[in-house]
């Protein structure tokens, strides 16, 4: 029920701001383009590459690398469009698809987390809860990790020479940053989920060891 919050514990207070907090981090970087950036010098005023996401690439006069085609692009796009497809390959790197591919786990996983939560405090049986919070706190971890493999091979790959164009002047942007704030706050709210398990099982046990006490004085009355 949702007055079960008002009951709640203080850690699991803390854990649920926390995971809403990562998950407005989370999901900001999935969907903007600013994961890479490129900024303007006096010897490049104007680079033909501006920023991308995960999703959206935008370019101002790119072409591709062999010169095969006259079409330049200029603007924001999503990554799979048609107009894309004769620098797909530039685009498209392994390593970029990696990305895409550990940080959408990461984003489903905490998806599940915040389902979870809400199942915990809107319908789930007392016999379960624990049970519950361990499973959202070890999904933050399963999604923590793909976030963590995510972020490694982009800041490793992302701002090299052999993907964007004049990779000199390109740099992980505050999309990036934001990834990394939100991924490190799906560990700790694992660990506060796992403690708070673990607190109220021990209630349960102590619960239960007092009932087992009383009823034998009960029996004889």
């Amino acid at each position: 029920m949702v007055g079960d919050w008002s009951f709640s514990s203080r850690t699991f207070k803390l854990s649920t701001s926390l995971l809403f907090l990562s998950s407005i981090l989370v999901t900001i970087s999935f969907f903007t383009p600013y994961w890479l950036q490129s900024f303007s010098t006096p010897k490049l005023p104007n680079p033909k590459f501006t920023n991308l996401g995960l999703w959206h690439a935008c370019f101002n006069g790119f072409h591709d690398k062999g010169h095969q085609y006259e079409v330049k692009f200029y603007g924001c796009r999503h990554v799979l469009l048609e107009e894309y497809d004769i620098i797909r390959s530039e685009l498209i790197k392994p390593f970029f698809v990696a990305t895409q591919f550990f940080f959408t786990i990461c984003f489903v996983g905490m998806l599940i987390a915040i389902g979870l939560v809400l199942m915990y405090l809107l319908c789930i049986d007392d016999y379960y809860r624990v049970k519950v919070l361990r499973w959202i706190g070890f999904d933050l971890i399963v999604a923590g990790a793909c976030g963590t493999i995510a972020l490694i091979i982009f800041g490793a790959q992302g701002d090299g020479r052999d993907f964007m164009p004049d990779w000199e002047q390109n740099y992980l942007s505050w999309s990036f940053g934001l990834a990394f704030v939100g991924v490190v706050f799906m560990y700790v709210v694992a660990v506060l989920f796992i403690v708070e398990a673990r607190i109220m099982q021990r209630k349960e046990i102590a619960r239960e060891s007092q009932e087992k006490q009383q009823y034998p004085m009960e029996r004889t009355v």
